[in-house]
C-alpha cells in the first residue's frame, strides 16, 4: 500500500490510460482497480488518475487524487473533439475558458486560448456545427468542466489540456455505444462492430493513428509543465 505524499503535488486527471500512456511509460507500476475501472500513477511531482468518461468519473478521480496526499494544483488532460475546420491535429491546446454545456457556467483556467465546451455524451460530426454556434467554442469534450468545477470548490488552480483526435468533418460511428458503466471505452465491441461494417475501417484507422499522435503531443507537453514545477 502506497503512502500518502506530504509534499503538494499537481494531479494530472485523464479519462483513458491510452491518453496518458506515453506520459506514465516509465513511471513506476500503476495502482490499478478493475473493479472500479481505475488506474493511479505516481511521481514527486505529480499523481496522474484515469477514472473514465463523464462527469461522476471525473469527480471519483479527483478524490482519488486527494486520497494520496495534498495538491497543488488540477490538470483535466484527453482527446477532444475540434468543432472548426482548420485545427491542428498534430498539437495541443490549452483553452482559456471552459463551458458546461448542460449548465452554461463558465470556469475561467489559468492560461491558454479559446473555448472548451464539455458535453454529457460522444458528439458526433452531426452535432458540432451546432455546439460551436451555441457556445462560441473550439473543442468539445466530456470532463473539463466538471473538474473546473471540483478545482474551484477546492480553490486549486485549474489548466485543461487537449489534443484532438477527431477533427470536425471526421464521421465516426456513435461511439457512446460502446461506452462501459465506469465511463470506460470497449474496444473489444467496437472492432467487432468495425468487422462488421467494413466501410468503417479507413475512419477508424485514421482516428487510430490521430489519437496516438495526440497521445504524444499531450506527453510533450506535460512533460515540459512537470520540468517547470521543479
Amino acid at each position: 500500500m502506497r503512502v500518502a505524499a506530504s509534499r503538494p503535488r499537481i494531479a494530472i486527471l485523464a479519462a483513458l490510460p491510452r491518453e496518458v500512456a506515453p506520459l506514465v511509460r516509465e513511471w513506476d507500476a500503476p495502482v490499478v482497480s478493475r473493479a472500479e475501472g481505475t488506474s493511479i500513477w505516481e511521481s514527486d511531482r505529480a499523481i496522474v488518475v484515469c477514472a473514465g468518461m463523464g462527469r461522476e468519473r471525473v469527480t471519483l478521480a479527483l478524490n482519488l487524487a486527494e486520497s494520496c496526499g495534498p495538491l497543488r494544483a488540477v490538470i483535466s488532460v484527453g482527446y477532444a473533439g475540434a468543432l472548426r475546420e482548420g485545427m491542428r491535429i498534430d498539437g495541443v491546446y490549452w483553452p482559456a475558458i471552459v463551458i458546461d454545456g448542460q449548465t452554461g457556467e463558465r470556469f475561467a483556467c489559468e492560461d491558454g486560448e479559446g473555448v472548451l465546451v464539455t458535453a454529457d455524451h460522444v458528439v458526433g460530426r452531426n452535432e458540432k456545427p451546432k455546439l460551436a454556434v451555441q457556445w462560441n467554442a473550439d473543442l468539445v469534450d466530456m470532463e473539463a468542466a466538471t473538474a473546473a468545477k471540483l478545482a474551484k470548490v477546492r480553490a486549486l488552480p485549474f489548466r485543461t489540456l487537449r489534443a484532438i483526435s477527431d477533427p470536425v468533418d471526421d464521421d465516426l460511428p456513435d461511439l457512446g455505444r460502446f461506452t462501459d458503466v465506469r465511463g470506460g471505452f470497449q474496444s473489444g465491441s467496437f472492432a467487432m462492430y468495425v468487422a462488421l461494417h467494413p466501410w468503417l475501417i479507413p475512419t477508424t484507422v485514421r482516428l487510430g493513428k490521430q489519437s496516438s499522435r495526440a497521445s504524444q503531443a499531450i506527453a510533450a507537453a506535460l512533460l515540459q509543465v512537470l520540468r517547470q514545477a521543479e
